[in-house]
């Protein structure tokens, strides 16, 4: 047998024996352990600034009869108005729930609403924290002019126009005469506006 050809010899060929060669390996391991998470971070965070932008989290709260600044315009809630089946247009059945129609005197301020108020969401909540989403009772418009709050950014708007926005809603009929309105937006989520039905 010749040197070459020593059992063992290969083996501890690949052990280094060098102690920087091991410190530099350890570093590379330590260095992969930093890396993973950190790429793992910025590849998710245009996830997580979706998320985030989609949140309704910290409510600005508006006392019945006032207006507040948002999205670049004045809101103000003039009606929630509980509908008599007969006169909504929709719901046949009682089973169905009520039906609940909200108006907003909107003044715009800033001539970029169309931006601001993407996705534009008028819900209703109640005390327990449940909220319900805008339908359409299939029915005509209360009053000519009004529209819904995703209709409103279809074209610029000039500041000084006063829009009418109006939202239509099925609640059961429990809740119907409590629930209160809120907006909000991509302008100013996880902001968002809930109006008072009264001082409280």
């Amino acid at each position: 047998m010749t040197t070459a050809e020593q059992p063992g010899e290969d083996a501890a060929a690949l052990v280094p024996t060098d102690r920087g060669e091991r410190r530099w390996r350890r570093l590379c391991l330590w260095g992969l352990l930093v890396a993973l998470p950190a790429t793992f971070l910025i590849t998710a965070r245009g996830d997580l600034e979706e998320w985030w932008q989609g949140q309704e989290l910290f409510e600005l709260g508006v006392s019945a009869g006032l207006e507040a600044r948002f999205a670049g315009a004045d809101w103000k809630l003039e009606t929630v108005e509980v509908l008599p089946l007969k006169d909504s247009g929709w719901p046949r059945s009682q089973g169905q729930g009520t039906p609940v129609r909200v108006r907003f005197a909107v003044t715009v301020r800033e001539p970029d609403i169309d931006t601001l108020w993407r996705r534009c969401q008028v819900a209703l909540r109640d005390d327990q924290g449940r909220r319900w989403s805008a339908g359409s009772f299939g029915g005509p418009r209360s009053t000519e002019g009004t529209m819904t709050c995703g209709a409103a950014t279809l074209e610029p708007r000039a500041p000084g126009t006063v829009l009418r926005i109006e939202q239509d809603f099925t609640v059961p009929h429990d809740v119907a005469g409590t629930v209160e309105p809120t907006v909000s937006m991509d302008g100013e989520r996880p902001r968002y506006l809930r109006f008072h039905l009264d001082s409280r």
